[in-house]
């Protein structure tokens, strides 16, 4: 009896360990999409950088200083990401919004996308209006994320990645 209870508790603690090492959001790495970046795309990238990073099916509007993406994720849950491009052709703001039918998985999502903002970022600052905000700023570039789980009657997140100081970004 004493062996079994061993093994039920050695079975539960290693199930929570694989489960608090994940996102707590299934689709979570489809849009996160990389590592690197925001879906591996970089601020000042050129137009035509993003295009080879995301996929031409999904591309529903282009414009020279700007892309945006429709994804499906499954029934009733979809993405887009829509990114606008100076004079220069340099991307200086990605934005992504995802629908959930589920207020809970916008919450979840939410909560993955912070854990991975704060590691990169440091600790981000809850505003006024509802947005969590993290800022980067080094002498080459400034750049604002701006997130919020604005749902209501379904899952509704939106991210802003923003470059802040425009003008250095051309001179590098």
């Amino acid at each position: 009896m004493v062996r079994i209870v061993q093994n039920l508790f050695s079975l539960f603690f290693i199930t929570l360990l694989i489960s608090c090492g994940g996102s707590n959001n299934e689709h979570y790495e489809t849009i996160k999409k990389s590592e690197d970046g925001f879906r591996g795309v970089e601020i000042g990238n050129g137009i035509e950088q993003v295009k080879l990073i995301e996929d031409e099916l999904f591309l529903k509007s282009e414009k020279p200083d700007y892309l945006h993406y429709d994804y499906p994720i499954n029934m009733g849950n979809s993405y887009t990401v829509a990114y606008d491009f100076s004079e220069e052709n340099k991307l200086y703001e990605i934005e992504l919004t995802v629908f959930f039918d589920s207020i809970e998985d916008a919450q979840t999502l939410f909560l993955d996308f912070e854990q991975q903002f704060n590691q990169r970022y440091g600790e981000g600052e809850k505003a006024e209006d509802g947005f969590s905000i993290w800022s980067s700023r080094s002498e080459v570039m400034s750049i604002e994320i701006a997130m919020i789980n604005d749902s209501q009657a379904y899952g509704y997140l939106s991210v802003s990645y923003t470059h802040l100081t425009l003008p250095t970004i051309y001179s590098v």
